[in-house]
């Protein structure tokens, strides 16, 4: 943000958090938080402190079958000063071998969410996700919406917690598959989202930073629905 200021870029602040559903994880973006927010402070460093165990606790299990050249220390490297997480684990399996692409690590065999090795870490439900970035004085927004588990279901759910908006312009997204996103956020009184969800993490199969068109009237909308909430 500072840097932003200096060369006269607008830095809009944002996370992403990971929340729990029955089937698999729902995503949710916080734009214009208050990084300094106490109770989002603390809830990041239980998720943080969460992922780590968690992480520590899944090499272990990676180790036990049989890939006994994985060492938690090399994952900690290879997540640098982001959360430790999965990606930094199939990293290390990439490095070492035991995989042949990135993407191999997340299956049953490995790091899916139902698979051999994959362990839970601290919960929190989407619509706490919603409420919490609220408080933080932001908006929320649904992130890769088509990566949820029946979409129309929990956006009626999210949309009674209050939230704000969800992603339509996303990498990957073919032009049938924005309309039909667009028809329902519009139908649900939803603001449009968008990004490359670039990561930095060079194995990953990503859309290379900036090459993601986002639509400007996308940001003016979403600020118009930050300022409203702002205001209220």
């Amino acid at each position: 943000m500072a840097a932003g200021e200096e060369v006269g870029v607008e830095v809009v602040p944002g996370i992403e958090l990971s929340t729990t559903v029955d089937k698999g994880e729902v995503h949710m973006l916080g734009l214009w938080v208050d990084h300094t927010n106490p109770d989002l402070l603390d809830m990041t460093a239980k998720m943080q402190g969460g992922r780590d165990s968690a992480a520590r606790q899944m090499v272990e299990k990676l180790r036990a079958m049989g890939l006994d050249r994985l060492r938690f220390e090399r994952v900690r490297e290879l997540a640098g000063e982001a959360s430790i997480g999965r990606p930094a684990i199939a990293n290390a399996m990439l490095e070492e071998g035991y995989i042949a692409k990135f993407e191999d690590a997340f299956t049953t065999e490995y790091l899916a969410h139902d698979g051999k090795a994959y362990v839970s870490r601290h919960k929190l439900l989407p619509e706490d996700a919603v409420r919490l970035i609220h408080a933080a004085g932001g908006i929320a927004v649904l992130a890769h919406p088509t990566y949820t588990h029946d979409l129309p279901r929990t956006i009626a759910s999210l949309r009674r917690a209050g939230l704000d908006g969800m992603e339509v312009y996303y990498s990957g997204y073919t032009p049938s598959v924005r309309a039909m996103l667009r028809r329902l956020a519009r139908n649900h009184g939803l603001s449009f989202g968008g990004g490359s969800d670039y990561h930095g993490v060079p194995s990953m199969q990503q859309s290379p930073l900036g090459t993601h068109y986002v639509p400007p009237f996308v940001l003016d909308e979403l600020r118009t629905v930050h300022n409203r909430r702002t205001i209220a």
